[in-house]
């Protein structure tokens, strides 16, 4: 990762095809350098694919074409490596402008798309909304083994203050067993979303081993990893990000999230939720998340564990959890734990069992280092490290609380 510490003001895009516009975001302030890739033209990001390549402008898939034909360049490009059972598509650099939205709308259809690469360094993918509503650029149903590598995400119409009006660049859904979903080196500004899993609890033993690598901003979500059966792998960097991640039913991940923000950007309770409705729905498991924050406090809650719905059996277990405050007078609060049915519980019946929790505060913190508004009626043992406990306050934890908080050396 590139070193975040020092501020400049960023561009959009910061290498696209001559001849075309450069892209600046309306709002632009004093956010970190953006992230180095670790690829170059032409790369699949380590994918193992078969030797088959394509070219997307051979299927009149270029800068400037548009919207019907570059959907047609897509589809004709990837019945192509069908025939040679997978392979890799090279996306020429440029800006693909796919037209308006007000409406939902797979822009890019895929099913049932296996062993397949798509190169896209300096390639941008552009869509504009215009209503509330959420495109999806890529849709993905159906899959095994796909990699994107090196692809950028706009959509001009983003607005942050709107729930739900901006474009996912990327969905993911399956009703059969779907495998091997890779990001890498990818980047995404004003969106809804860089991925989106679309599953729910009926559906989440189809999807597996699903891995992020990129780096979104001035948007509303980074990824979204929901009821995914197991291995989830996520390396973020954020900037002016209203919610990292969010994952309902998360098992086997691991979860490093770099964000800084600034204090005009709208935030949330949690910069990272990991949530359960409950054990029917699948419960929250073998969990190791990082969030590295700086900047300005816009969440309220950094690591948010969030039991919901009315079902009583259910648990968090086996989570190592780390918050490092960085350069930050921060306000907020490390790590949240509640349970809401139509508000906030005060007590639950619901677990949170051999949870971990680590980090480091600047000396200039001034927020809560645990806030547990639902007391937990159920045993279980909550691991914090000592100097975290001195540095800020633990509320919550008193008379009533079945959970046992033991502070680490």
């Amino acid at each position: 990762m590139a070193d975040h510490s020092a501020g400049r003001r960023s561009l959009l895009i910061s290498s696209v095809a001559a001849g075309t516009a450069i892209l600046v975001p309306p709002q632009i302030d004093d956010a970190p350098p953006r992230m180095e890739r670790r690829g170059k033209v032409g790369d699949i990001g380590d994918a193992m694919v078969p030797p088959a390549i394509v070219n997307l402008a051979e299927f009149g898939g270029t800068p400037g074409a548009g919207r019907i034909r570059l959907i047609d360049a897509f589809n004709q490009a990837f019945a192509a490596l069908t025939k040679s059972d997978g392979g890799t598509l090279l996306v020429p650099a440029g800006v693909y402008d796919f037209g308006r939205y007000a409406e939902h709308a797979y822009i890019i259809l895929c099913r049932n798309l296996r062993n397949v690469a798509i190169s896209a360094y300096g390639a941008t993918f552009m869509a504009t909304t215009l209503a509330k509503v959420t495109p999806n650029m890529f849709y993905f149903f159906n899959f095994y083994n796909i990699t994107i590598a090196g692809a950028s995400f706009i959509d001009p119409g983003f607005n942050a203050s709107t729930n739900w009006q901006g474009m996912y660049c990327v969905g993911i859904q399956a009703d059969r067993a779907s495998s091997g979903f890779r990001m890498v080196d990818c980047y995404a500004e004003r969106v809804v979303g860089l991925l989106g899993s679309n599953n729910n609890a009926a559906s989440r033993n189809y999807l597996s081993n699903v891995s992020v690598h990129g780096e979104v901003r001035y948007s509303y979500y980074g990824v979204g990893v929901s009821f995914i059966r197991e291995n989830v792998n996520v390396e973020l960097v954020c900037h002016n990000v209203r919610r990292a991640l969010v994952a309902s039913s998360l098992k086997n991940a691991n979860i490093v999230i770099f964000a800084s923000s600034s204090s005009n950007w709208p935030g949330s309770n949690g910069l990272v939720s990991l949530a359960t409705s409950g054990a029917s729905s699948g419960n929250v498991e073998n969990v190791r998340v990082q969030v590295d924050v700086s900047g300005a406090c816009i969440h309220s809650a950094y690591i948010h564990f969030y039991h919901q719905g009315h079902e009583v059996a259910g648990y968090m277990r086996n989570i190592d959890a780390t918050v490092n405050v960085i350069d930050s007078d921060s306000t907020g609060t490390l790590f949240l734990f509640d349970h809401e049915i139509d508000g906030v519980q005060s007590t639950t019946r619901r677990t949170w069992d051999r949870i971990s929790l680590h980090g480091t505060v600047s000396r200039n913190f001034r927020g809560c280092v645990i806030v547990n508004t639902s007391v937990p009626m159920s045993p279980g043992v909550i691991y914090l490290d000592r100097h975290l406990a001195q540095s800020g306050n633990c509320k919550g934890l008193g008379a009533g609380c079945n959970t046992s908080f033991v502070l680490l050396k």
